[in-house]
């Protein structure tokens, strides 16, 4: 599979300039119903403009009928993290869109644990389309607004292009308790 993790790769790699990605061991199965090729990778390198991304697995979905064709595409990536820690976010947070989001991450939020799964949809020029981002945040300590602290807050939530919700949001504030809040 060698050769083969090598065209994954490079064809990855040829979408965005800024990504590099490296696969070792690539098991893939055949979906005949959906005429789909699935790959998976277990623990692959993989570096954003530079920066390390800690990564459980990969998945990706190739149509079935492009591979026998000179440009195979890829329908969509599946990309499980490790759990990271608060400040190791803040290492990647250079590649965080929107920026209000990274100055938030970067300024108010002292500590915390996030498990994100990633779904990435790509055109069929191979160049991501859209995403579907979900995961769940742990032990969250953050400045909301000035002189306002949340501690072990903690949430679930799941983002797209055009949204971002949160649910079971849980947390203690200076006296009083919050339990069971939902943002959009």
């Amino acid at each position: 599979t060698n050769r083969f993790n090598s065209f994954i790769s490079q064809k990855i790699n040829k979408s965005d300039e800024n990504l590099s990605v490296k696969f070792f061991t690539i098991k893939f199965k055949i979906d005949i119903k959906e005429l789909s090729l699935f790959l998976e990778t277990i623990k692959p390198s993989i570096n954003y403009r530079d920066i390390s991304i800690p990564s459980n697995n990969v998945k990706v979905y190739i149509d079935f009928l492009s591979l026998l064709k000179t440009d195979p595409k890829i329908e969509k990536i599946n990309l499980t993290l490790k759990q990271i820690d608060i400040n190791q976010l803040k290492d990647l947070s250079s590649v965080i869109k929107p920026s209000n989001l990274r100055s938030f991450i970067n300024n108010k939020v002292k500590k915390g644990k996030i498990d994100l799964e990633l779904e990435a949809f790509l055109d069929e020029n191979n160049i991501l389309d859209n995403f579907i981002a979900k995961g769940s945040v742990s032990n969250l300590k953050t400045e909301v607004i000035k002189g306002i602290i949340l501690e072990k807050a903690k949430f679930n939530f799941i983002a797209d292009k055009t949204d971002i919700l949160i649910k079971n949001f849980y947390s203690e504030a200076e006296g009083f308790l919050i339990e069971d809040g939902d943002i959009k």
